[in-house]
């Protein structure tokens, strides 16, 4: 973690702001573009180099501690195994702390089990050039023309990713607009992204659900989604949660799945049996033999019909057996895959605040992604501005530290 970026952070319990004590800290050689970016961003002091490796995030009013584990701030209002792997590697640093505990709540219908899946999922992948059946730069297109004229059009803005995976688009964003990009994921995905990505200042990766987020409210000039809502129990609820965060004067782009992903046709409709069947049969043995001897032959036929589309469209990604058997655990695996048009997702928006609201035109995507756009659901709308919220220049990340 960034050491500046603990005044960004807050307590996922009561939104209170957090005290540090780092355990393993350093100085790090920043790059000199990235410099170049601090010092245009008002924020080259001597904090924004120094990284935390390990230690603790304290909470006064809950008595509350938060671990930094391997970089990576856990911040959720409960405990996992990565908690109790911490505690044995610090035993000494933390009975130096005896007025503070970890947390104790309990987490929302079935997040338990949707961070295990997916962390699964995720720690398998490789970082090779190609995520599910498009290439980076068909990646980075994509990501463009889904935020379109909704995109930071400042540098030294803030953006956030709910539900980053291992990074990727948190990382585009950054790079294209020069923002504070900040990544949160529930699932084990966080730590590679920020072992992948570490050496970037104005990349930050949180471990958080979207129900209990560590940000003060209307943070963030933009607010991105994609694929990962409709995997809560309440896709409506985890974005009413999201949407507070998107500070007045910025945008929000959402991506879940639509009913045409079922009922298209009769494959469709056929492989949406068989995902509900999978999904029942694999609930909380997603990883073990039974999972893996009901993957595989999907993962088969997940090969076969890539090669299929291939012929069709050269752009679309060859699936070997890895890539086969990632698609196919994202798709029967998870406990909840909610499906939403574009009529309720744009309800979403307008009852959270936002104008503008517009679909996102399938066919304005890369064609490697034509096929699967077009079933599914892309909203984006602007967050009405007011004369009092109108951010100052360089109101990002690095201009909290003054306010903190």
């Amino acid at each position: 973690m960034w050491k500046r970026f603990q005044h960004t952070v807050r307590c996922p319990q009561c939104a209170g702001r957090l005290r540090l004590a780092a355990f393993v800290e350093r100085e790090v050689a920043i790059a000199d573009e990235h410099a170049a970016l601090a010092r245009e961003c008002g924020i080259a002091d001597p904090e924004f180099a120094r990284y935390v490796d390990s230690g603790v995030l304290m909470c006064t009013a809950c008595a509350v501690r938060y671990p930094i584990y391997d970089g990576l701030p856990v911040l959720l209002p409960y405990t996992t195994g990565l908690h109790d792997t911490f505690a044995g590697r610090f035993t000494r640093e933390l009975a130096a702390l005896p007025d503070f505990r970890f947390p104790n709540r309990e987490p929302v219908p079935g997040e338990r089990f949707v961070q295990s899946s997916f962390s699964t999922e995720w720690l398998a992948y490789d970082f090779d050039g190609v995520i599910w059946e498009m290439d980076y730069a068909d990646h980075e297109r994509r990501f463009l023309l889904e935020l379109g004229d909704h995109r930071p059009n400042r540098r030294c803005e803030t953006f956030l990713e709910a539900g980053c995976g291992i990074g990727i688009t948190t990382a585009l964003a950054q790079k294209n607009f020069g923002v504070d990009a900040v990544g949160v994921d529930l699932s084990l995905a966080a730590l590679r992204a920020t072992a992948n990505h570490r050496t970037n200042p104005f990349l930050h990766f949180v471990q958080a659900s979207v129900f209990y987020l560590p940000f003060a409210r209307e943070t963030f000039d933009t607010i991105y989604s994609r694929g990962v809502l409709h995997h809560t129990y309440s896709t409506g609820r985890a974005f009413a949660s999201l949407a507070g965060y998107c500070r007045p004067g910025g945008s929000t782009y959402l991506w879940v799945y639509g009913p045409r992903s079922t009922n298209d046709n009769l494959l469709r409709r056929g492989l949406f049996v068989a995902e509900k069947a999978v999904r029942t049969l694999l609930r909380g043995r997603d990883d073990g033999l039974l999972a893996k001897a009901v993957l595989t032959p999907l993962a088969c036929a997940y090969v076969v019909f890539n090669h299929a589309r291939r012929l069709h469209d050269k752009t679309i990604q060859p699936y070997n057996f890895r890539r086969a058997m990632h698609a196919a655990r994202d798709r029967f695996t998870p406990e909840f895959a909610h499906r939403h048009d574009h009529a309720e997702v744009r309800g979403w928006f307008e009852a959270a605040g936002f104008v503008d609201v517009e679909d996102v035109d399938w066919q304005l995507m890369p064609s490697a992604d034509h096929d699967d756009y077009r079933r599914n659901t892309g909203v984006r709308g602007r967050k009405p501005r007011t004369d009092a919220a109108r951010p100052a220049a360089g109101a990002g990340i690095g201009a909290m530290i003054g306010s903190a």
